[in-house]
């Protein structure tokens, strides 16, 4: 699922957002339990920034060494969340870029409370 379109953000491309199957799973699982919303809105805001500023420092974004994406891609970890037990985070990876179309995407893998 894309969520955006390729324009540009106080000079920035903006990034088009593709969603695994099994984070769309996860996303729609929180947008259905309304007892989660607090926890959902949480998510969207650190998924804007990915969006517009996948280096925003609210993100504290840094690489997760332990998974790779499908074509070996380096997987990385935003927060959404801090200081809460089982905080939730955002697993991603760059790409997979459309280069006919010039479209910059990040495609999103996991969107999980961390162990």
């Amino acid at each position: 699922m894309v969520r955006s379109q390729n324009t540009q953000t106080n000079n920035r491309v903006q990034r088009k957002l593709l969603f695994t199957a099994e984070a769309q799973r996860q996303l729609t699982e929180l947008a259905g339990n309304p007892s989660k919303n607090g926890i959902l809105k949480q998510v969207r805001k650190p998924l804007g920034y990915l969006e517009t500023n996948p280096r925003h420092p609210g993100l504290q974004t840094h690489e997760f060494t332990s998974l790779a994406g499908v074509g070996g891609e380096k997987v990385f970890e935003s927060y959404a969340q801090n200081n809460t037990p089982g905080a939730y985070r955002v697993f991603w990876h760059y790409g997979p870029d459309e280069t006919a179309n010039r479209k910059r995407i990040s495609t999103i893998i996991a969107i999980t409370p961390h162990p």
